[in-house]
């Protein structure tokens, strides 16, 4: 079993309600040796350290007396260890989704899921991320053969939700007991599993760490470390941050870090984004000024591209993959691109904290679980019964072993084993850390959002917030009343 480092327990806001999501502990007395050296019942150091992510994992926590041990922990929502996929009817329908990047090995996995299903069939129908947010649930809408579909997380798949579009999952026996249950709160609309967030993934800088020994660079600790860093980085001829300010989905992971510890606590900023979402307060607010404050700083102290709103999502990871810069400031998602890239990357990339305050330290990073895929509650049953099917295999952890050492990703899934790709061992230990649910999805009205980073982004252009942050304001709230 591979080690992977804690899964520590956080709050989280999810369509108005928030909700804390912990380990459910089953008690065991019998002591069991792990792979890693992890001894049931003995004592360990670090809580939250997890031994991996199957059924029968180990959490370091404390008990009754206080004392840490190693104890058995229960991932997903039910006891039951994780089944088999449904067996689906003949038929065809569609899986609408936003990762070109992923057609081939979704494609692998459809004909090995085909060829043990004669008769059923499913195609994929792939957009770019922007053109996807833009007009798929509108497309899906009118059309009840895309009986799976994805949508990001936040904004985007409440708009899904809200015309209902996603079945409840609540009750499938593959959500209960295949899944970590942690890991479903994205998903979940008002106590029911509307999706399943595939992806487990961190939304933290990805740093090259042959540059990052050469340079002999210790990972800044607070904004002021991030300032001098900047400076030093680019005094050194690299681009600091290879930022792609021209795409408004990956400039604004930064974001999430910018975010996490511009507030009191988790609970505080739910409040304070679920306030902006609402119209309560702007972006002349206090708190959100302090928000921009951080952008402000970052930008003079030459953190981001020249040019920084030209820079598209290729040019940025080019500038990494080539060594031009060295972090990425996006996520663990981007690896698998990356490596496509340039190859010798591969084992040479890690993650690092974002931490932007001087002040109090709520979160060191960020995890966020995503690709929500969802059943079309609008097709017809049959078609819903092959969707389902199909969801529960790609939940089945041989399957999702595939899809993730593939893409380079953590996934939502139990009993998967990563040990075929060193870049998803090398980051599993950022589990360990004191992670906070990806804040910037609590702003849930799409043009809010979209808003709110496009005022970041010109001020990242050289523009004053003075001017943009009254003039994004003005427009938000225009939005709102419309």
């Amino acid at each position: 079993m591979m080690k992977t480092q804690g899964m520590t327990s956080f709050s989280a806001r999810r369509l108005g309600a928030v909700a804390v999501v912990a380990f459910a502990v089953a008690v065991s007395t019998l002591p069991s040796a792990f792979a890693a050296g992890e001894v049931l019942g003995k004592a360990c150091k670090v809580e939250g350290v997890s031994t991996g992510t199957s059924s029968t994992s180990l959490v370091c926590k404390a008990g009754s007396n206080g004392k840490l041990t190693w104890q058995k922990v229960r991932l997903s929502s039910s006891l039951g260890a994780p089944i088999k996929e449904i067996a689906p009817p003949a038929g065809t329908i569609e899986f609408w989704h936003y990762r070109p990047e992923d057609k081939a090995h979704f494609e692998k996995i459809i004909t090995a899921y085909e060829a043990k299903y004669p008769g059923t069939k499913i195609t994929q129908v792939i957009k770019t991320t922007t053109d996807y947010n833009a007009t798929a649930r509108v497309q899906i809408l009118a059309n009840p053969k895309a009986a799976l579909f994805a949508a990001a997380r936040g904004s985007i798949f409440n708009d899904f939700v809200k015309s209902g579009l996603a079945a409840d999952l609540t009750n499938e026996r593959f959500v209960k007991r295949n899944l970590v249950s942690k890991g479903l709160t994205a998903g979940v609309d008002k106590g029911r599993v509307l999706a399943v967030p595939y992806h487990y993934l961190f939304n933290n800088p990805v740093y090259n760490t042959e540059l990052w020994a050469k340079e002999k660079w210790d990972i800044p600790k607070n904004l002021t470390g991030w300032v001098a860093w900047c400076k030093d980085a680019k005094a050194k001829g690299y681009v600091p941050l290879a930022w792609p300010g021209a795409t408004r989905g990956q400039a604004a992971q930064i974001s999430n870090s910018a975010l996490m510890n511009s507030a009191a606590d988790y609970e505080a900023l739910s409040e304070n984004l679920a306030d902006l979402n609402s119209g309560k307060i702007d972006l002349t607010s206090t708190w959100f000024k302090g928000v921009a404050d951080i952008y402000v700083k970052l930008r003079n102290a030459g953190c981001f591209p020249d040019n920084p709103t030209g820079v598209t999502e290729a040019a940025a990871y080019n500038l990494f993959a080539t060594g031009k810069s060295p972090i990425l400031p996006t996520g663990t998602f981007s690896m698998g691109s990356i490596k496509t890239l340039n190859p010798a990357l591969t084992g040479k990339m890690q993650l690092m904290s974002m931490v932007l305050t001087d002040g109090k330290v709520v979160a060191e990073g960020i995890m966020n679980n995503t690709f929500n895929l969802s059943v079309n509650a609008k097709s017809n049953p049959k078609d819903q019964r092959i969707a389902k099917s199909f969801l529960s295999y790609l939940a089945t952890g041989p399957v999702a072993a595939i899809y993730a050492t593939a893409t380079t990703q953590h996934v939502n899934v139990l009993d998967v084993d990563y040990s075929s790709n060193v870049d998803l061992l090398n980051t599993s230990a950022f589990q360990a850390k004191n992670t906070m649910l990806a804040p910037r999805f609590l702003i849930l009205n799409t043009s809010v959002s979209d808003l709110t980073q496009d005022a970041l982004i010109q001020i990242v252009g050289g523009k004053s917030p003075d001017d943009v942050l009254p003039d994004f304001s003005k427009q938000i709230k225009q939005k709102l009343a419309g």
